[in-house]
């Protein structure tokens, strides 16, 4: 199953003891578990992580987990890091591993913590600690975090997901993004429960995660044999009207989510075109070969929809 455009839920130990299944019917087909909060402290995991996990592979529904996020400093910001690590021991979740970077009780403003300085460098911390583990990172965030609280260049190229109830998805157009929290206790699309579940945070997945994922050997999966998907067509240096048509693609696709580099709008195939070319490919789990021929374009077509 191609995961990208599907709906999923995301889930606590505030939800209780969830009946995966409903969640499975309802037409929900992944789900974000919390796996604790704040600090590397056993009272601070989420109660129902590990029953959350079992339920949701004996449900078959691709997980991925986040964790509350209460660093007031930078020491506190690795200490969460330990924290998610610790508890995804000998796990692999198939959907992203995010920090979730809010203040909905007032703690981080309590605490002095809640401005540009602290929040950025718990996001930088978060982002280099999974990398180094190798997991997929996403921050969970929204309006505020992002335009006052985050610097740009802190989030390029990451995954965002991004929490907004309201009737269409509104991030700005410099993030990447991941998923879309659409509804929780409020929600503008549909209903805010499910029969059997009761209220619950509901999302749609804008990549294909479980694939990326295992091609991409994150979050404990082993990095599967590298294919060439053509061996001819454009590559490093041509210049023709063909290259253009191929830049407007991946425009198309850097829009879409579907990649993050960009491209000059010229009919030249230059350092940008590769290194788009290449994102494509890997995410794809293809030879980053530098070459966009007819396997290649019929791919990103299938992937935009054309």
């Amino acid at each position: 199953m191609n995961y990208k455009g599907k709906k999923g839920a995301d889930v606590s130990s505030n939800n209780g003891n969830i009946d995966f299944e409903k969640i499975k019917k309802a037409g929900f087909d992944f789900v974000m578990i919390r796996c604790g909060y704040g600090s590397d402290i056993e009272t601070q995991d989420d109660t129902q992580f590990q029953a959350n996990v079992k339920k949701a592979e004996k449900a078959g529904m691709p997980w991925g987990t986040y964790l509350y996020s209460y660093a007031c400093d930078d020491k506190a910001a690795r200490s969460e890091v330990e924290h998610i690590a610790r508890l995804l021991k000998g796990k692999k979740p198939l959907f992203p591993v995010a920090l979730d970077i809010e203040d909905s009780d007032g703690y981080h403003e309590r605490h002095g913590a809640w401005n540009k300085k602290t929040i950025d460098s718990v996001a930088k911390i978060f982002i280099h600690g999974m990398k180094e583990l190798k997991y997929y990172p996403a921050l969970y965030v929204g309006f505020e975090e992002v335009v006052n609280l985050i610097n740009r260049d802190t989030l390029k190229g990451v995954d965002i997901w991004w929490a907004q109830w309201w009737k269409v998805c509104e991030i700005p157009d410099y993030l990447t993004l991941g998923m879309w929290q659409y509804g929780g206790e409020v929600n503008y699309l549909e209903s805010n429960s499910i029969d059997g579940v009761g209220v619950i945070d509901k999302n749609f997945s804008y990549k294909d995660y479980p694939t990326i994922i295992k091609n991409g050997g994150f979050n404990g999966w082993d990095k599967p044999e590298q294919k060439t998907l053509d061996k001819f067509g454009f590559t490093k240096g041509n210049a023709s009207d063909g290259i253009l048509a191929l830049k407007a693609l991946i425009i198309a696709a850097k829009q879409k989510g579907v990649i993050s580099q960009g491209v000059d709008m010229n009919n030249i195939f230059g350092d940008g075109t590769e290194k788009a070319v290449n994102q494509f490919l890997i995410a794809n789990g293809y030879k980053p070969t530098g070459v966009a021929g007819q396997n290649f374009i019929k791919l990103l077509c299938d992937q935009l929809k054309i």
